[in-house]
Formats: C-alpha cells, structure tokens, sequence
C-alpha cells in the first residue's frame, strides 16, 4: 500500500507543474473570478508530508488495531481519489496529473486491499459504515488544509 502511494505521488509530484495552467483556468471558471491555486512547490510539498506520513502510519499500523484501521481509511480515500484523478481527465480533456498511477496501482490495489479485508472478516459492519465518510472527510477538507499548511511556508 505505502509503494502505492508513493508511486501515485510520485508521478503527480513531478506532472502538477505542467497542469496549473490549465487546473487555475478550470477553477476560475468554476468559480466566475480567477483563485490562486497552491504553486507547484507547494503541491510537492504537501505530497511528501502525505507519502511520509502514510509510510510511518504503515510502520506503526503493526503495533495497533485502530493505526491498523486509519491506514485502512487512508486506502478508502485512495479508492475515492481515483476517481477524481479520472474526473478530473475528462473536465481537463486529457491527462491530469496522477491518473495513470490512479487507475494502472491505486484502483488495483484498492480492490486488493479492500477484498482481503471483507473476506477476513477483519472489520466490523460499524467500521465498514464509516468507512465511506472518513474518506470523503479526509479526500476533501483534510487535502484542502494539507494544500492550505503547505502555502503558509
């Protein structure tokens, strides 16, 4: 799972650069006024502390049930993220960054994960449930104060 995320990361690190154009005009469409998106270095930024973090959850995730379960919330949000890396290749009208490591190792190794987990019965339904809203939490106010923490630097 962290090689995963790193390799997603890792391509979006170094396609973001190349996007922002396009990414701010999208937006500032959206929007009706122009928005100062997070500058390439900062995306980076924010990618590294999120790839590093994940790999130190991995590592601790051994020692702890609910650590265990927060990289299991990590991986619902990779699942969800997925799908924005797709969504946002077709409203781009071609390649955003990270959708080809989206959809060629996240996708894959979401359903991996995620089957493992259902047929070893290792979460309960209540677990299961929440799932689904943590990852929405965590995929959008949580990247939009990683991106927001980032800017301040």
């Amino acid at each position: 799972m962290p090689a995963a995320l790193l390799l997603h990361n890792l391509e979006e690190a170094l396609t973001i650069g190349a996007a922002l154009p396009r990414l701010t005009a999208l937006w500032a469409r959206w929007a009706g006024r122009p928005l100062t998106l997070p500058t390439e270095a900062q995306y980076q930024r924010a990618l590294v502390v999120l790839t590093a973090a994940v790999g130190v959850l991995y590592v601790l995730a051994r020692l702890s049930d609910r650590l265990a379960y927060a990289l299991v919330v990590v991986q619902a949000v990779m699942t969800l993220n997925v799908g924005t890396h797709v969504i946002g290749a077709l409203l781009l009208g071609g390649y955003a960054p990270g959708v080809v490591t989206a959809v060629l190792v996240e996708a894959p190794t979401s359903l991996f994960v995620l089957s493992r987990l259902r047929k070893g019965a290792w979460m309960s339904r209540i677990q299961w449930r929440l799932l689904p809203l943590l990852a929405v939490l965590l995929h959008g106010p949580g990247l939009i104060a990683l991106l927001l923490a980032s800017r301040s630097r």
